[in-house]
């Protein structure tokens, strides 16, 4: 009976986080963030990224087809399809404005880099510093770039430890994908975002919770003022 409950356990836990990959990359795609054409990392390098197993990842990654949202190909990294392969087409994701998303972040992204200097045990420090080394590695790689990023900020709301504030800071982050993916296309922007984290990690890792406010705060006001010249440039064109 025990071994039975288990399996049992270990089942659920597997089919949750498979399924949490699948809607987190889902919502990459649906955003934008992820592009038509964007190739996915390979099994092992999307599994070190997400800290999950590789069978997990062939989940999400079948999920993500079934949905016809990525192309799987023998032998070949999958691709994100265009929206007209998608089996659904999904309600808008953006539901507030721009500044409503950045004032958001401002507010909340700040104060949980703080709390993660606070709080963060020794495990989660060390991830997220493995977490900016894969992201600088992946600068040539828009793909594993954004995952890498993505999981950076998911890691950092759940350090503080408080989970009403890493839930809010989820929804606030998942609305800010488009702007996010307009900041970072400009020339050197990706390069800059990665010294940002670096900057994020190293002050939480430190237990400088003043210095992790200052390179959060930065790292947003950086990412907003960009997104704001993507989008005049695009109004005006």
């Amino acid at each position: 009976m025990h071994d039975s409950l288990a399996l049992l356990r270990s089942a659920v836990s597997r089919r949750t986080m498979r399924e949490q990959i699948t809607d987190r990359l889902a919502g990459m795609i649906l955003s934008g963030l992820l592009r038509p054409g964007d190739a996915l990392p390979g099994e092992r390098d999307l599994a070190a990224q997400l800290d999950v197993s590789r069978e997990t990842v062939r989940g999400a990654i079948q999920a993500l087809a079934a949905r016809g949202l990525v192309e799987v190909a023998q032998g070949a990294r999958s691709r994100v399809l265009a929206a007209a392969h998608w089996i659904a087409r999904p309600a808008p994701v953006a539901r507030y404005t721009p500044e409503e998303v950045q004032g958001a972040r401002l507010v909340l992204e700040v104060a949980a880099a703080r709390d993660a200097a606070r709080n963060a045990d020794a495990t989660t420090r060390e991830r997220l510093t493995e977490l900016v080394d894969e992201q600088g590695r992946a600068l040539d790689d828009p793909a594993a770039f954004h995952i890498c990023g993505s999981e950076f900020h998911a890691t950092l709301q759940r350090a503080g430890g408080n989970r009403l504030l890493a839930a809010l800071l989820a929804e606030a982050y998942g609305q800010s994908s488009e702007l996010s993916h307009r900041a970072l296309a400009a020339p050197g922007a990706m390069r800059r975002s990665w010294l940002d984290h670096k900057r994020i990690a190293a002050a939480i890792a430190a237990r400088d919770p003043d210095g992790a406010a200052a390179a959060m705060r930065q790292h947003l006001d950086r990412l907003g003022k960009a997104a704001k010249r993507a989008g005049e440039k695009r109004d005006a064109a």
